[in-house]
Order: C-alpha cells, then structure tokens, then sequence
C-alpha cells in the first residue's frame, strides 16, 4: 500500500508516486480487456468477513476493475464483489484479487486494483458489451 504520509518530503513522495504510476501503465498496457471510467457503486467483503463495505468502481472491463473506498484491503487479498451493471438488468457477483493498491490522500480514499478471479461467463460478457459501448460512445 501506498501512503503519501509515510514519506519524509513531499518530493519524495511524488517521486515514488511517479514511479508507481510507470509500473502501473505497464501493468495497464499488458491488460487483457480495456477498461472504461465510470462510477459505479459497489459492495465488497474480504474473504471470511460477514461484513459488507462500500465503495465506488471508478474503472472497469471484463477483466477487473479499480475499487476506491475508505478501507484498505490487504495485498494480495480475495474479495467479493457485487455491483448493478448500468443499462442493464445485471447484477454482477464475481470474486477477485487484490493486485494494486495506493491511497489517494487528496480523495482520502484508497484504490485498489481488483483481478477478476471468478465472474459468471454471462456477467463478463455483459460488463464486455457494456465497456465496448461506453468505450465507442467516448471515441465519437
């Protein structure tokens, strides 16, 4: 995880900052499915937690997403997730892992990168149509 309070300076801290965001376009450009922004309400639950969180989806593709919320999710962690796919009738239940995290401290909030692990063929299919729509809508 990263925190922008850990660091002795501000430069410090954005030259670590700066060098995340590289290794995250190369972990971006080696994604199987493009991503769309979007916001997205979401509810989560660590693995073996009964208890339910919410948080926002602010990237999305068939592959995974970017979970922002104001709980920290452990590296590495599995996750359940379950969100209302707009324009359509879906909910989507998947399970995924944890694969990047910082703390955005502007926003108070942490971003998590999410894999999907285990998504209905259905759900993936449908949130692949969606982004393609959302994605050709940007492009025009």
């Amino acid at each position: 995880m990263f925190a922008l309070g850990k660091w002795r300076s501000e430069r410090q801290a954005l030259v670590t900052f700066a060098r995340i965001l590289c290794r995250m376009n190369g972990e971006l450009s080696r994604r199987q499915y493009v991503r769309v922004a979007v916001s997205l309400p979401v509810e989560f639950s660590l693995e073996g937690e009964p208890q339910p969180h919410d948080g926002s989806v602010f990237d999305l593709g068939a592959g995974g997403m970017r979970l922002v919320a104001s709980y920290d999710l452990p590296p590495r962690a599995a996750v359940g997730l379950k969100f209302h796919l707009p324009g359509t009738e879906r909910t989507v239940q998947a399970k995924g892992r944890v694969v990047l995290s910082f703390f955005a401290r502007n926003e108070q909030k942490f971003h998590h990168g999410i894999a999907f692990t285990s998504i209905d063929p259905g759900d993936r299919s449908a949130i692949a149509g969606f982004v393609e729509t959302q994605d050709a809508q940007r492009r025009a």
